[in-house]
């Protein structure tokens, strides 16, 4: 039986409220260089057709409409219609004229609706927020062609983010909002191990690698505790943390953006290349 659009939503652990949509936004600006240099590294040409799964009010949409070029197509895919309405919005005031984007969940997807096989897939922060990413990474593989490709950038648990000078909060932080994703999504440890069962799934691991950025501490600072805003509601619903907690959280985090920080990074992102069996 389908999911209902509330269990769906419910896999993503933060609000999807207009700030967490401006926040995305943010994060998209951020991601774009690593995520155009995963792009090419795994040989995305123009002409190529190409799918954002969980792509919020952004996500890689004007990366792969670069990279595809005017004969290629690009299709963003996300269950939230307020990150749907609002990444149509930005692609038609973009001009994006090769990327379309629709309300959908991947695991319902029919690939021929969209027009037929897609030559790569990519993910951010969204097999994090899976019960079973690995399962959902054999669900992307059905929508692609015959040696098509699977580029994932997901944040591990371990390391978390780091400031200098070191700030605790941010470990703290991370520690909980892990800890949402986990009792709410994905089981521990599966991102980790991601790797491992797309090989044991018969997929082809071109390359594992990770990566974090370092940023400016009133960006980052502001990202980090705007992050944590967007997940108090499930953190006190799932009894992780308290809501006095999580203010008390939050405001370390956004005076930390006041100054005497030098930097501060994102998470550290696990950068996951596989491609499915040749025809």
């Amino acid at each position: 039986m389908s999911e209902t659009i509330g269990e769906r939503l419910s896999r993503y652990v933060l609000d999807s409220s207009d700030e967490d949509l401006q926040r995305l936004l943010k994060l998209a600006e951020l991601s774009a260089e690593p995520t155009r240099s995963a792009l090419r590294n795994v040989g995305v040409k123009p002409g190529w057709r190409v799918l954002d799964c969980g792509c919020g009010p952004l996500g890689a949409l004007a990366v792969m409409a670069e990279l595809v070029g005017p004969d290629g197509q690009v299709v963003g895919i996300d269950f939230s219609e307020a990150a749907v309405q609002r990444a149509r919005s930005i692609v038609s005031t973009l001009g994006l004229d090769n990327v379309e984007v629709r309300v959908a969940d991947v695991h319902d997807l029919d690939g021929q609706a969209l027009g037929g096989a897609f030559d790569l897939a990519f993910t951010r922060l969204f097999l994090m927020h899976q019960p079973d990413p690995a399962r959902t990474l054999g669900r992307i593989a059905t929508l692609l062609r015959p040696g098509g490709w699977i580029v994932a950038h997901e944040a591990l648990r371990s390391p978390p983010p780091r400031s200098s000078p070191p700030l605790d909060a941010l470990t703290t932080y991370w520690e909980l909002l892990y800890a949402v994703v986990e009792r709410l999504a994905a089981r521990e440890g599966s991102v980790d191990e991601l790797p491992r069962r797309a090989r044991d799934s018969g997929f082809e691991v071109v390359d594992t690698t990770g990566f974090f950025q370092v940023v400016p501490p009133a960006l980052g600072f502001d990202l980090h505790a705007s992050t944590l805003a967007a997940g108090k509601s499930r953190a006190i619903e799932s009894g992780v943390a308290s809501g006095d907690e999580i203010d008390a959280l939050e405001r370390t985090l956004r005076a930390a953006q006041e100054g005497g920080y030098d930097w501060v990074t994102t998470p550290f992102y696990l950068a996951l290349a596989v491609r499915t069996q040749p025809a």
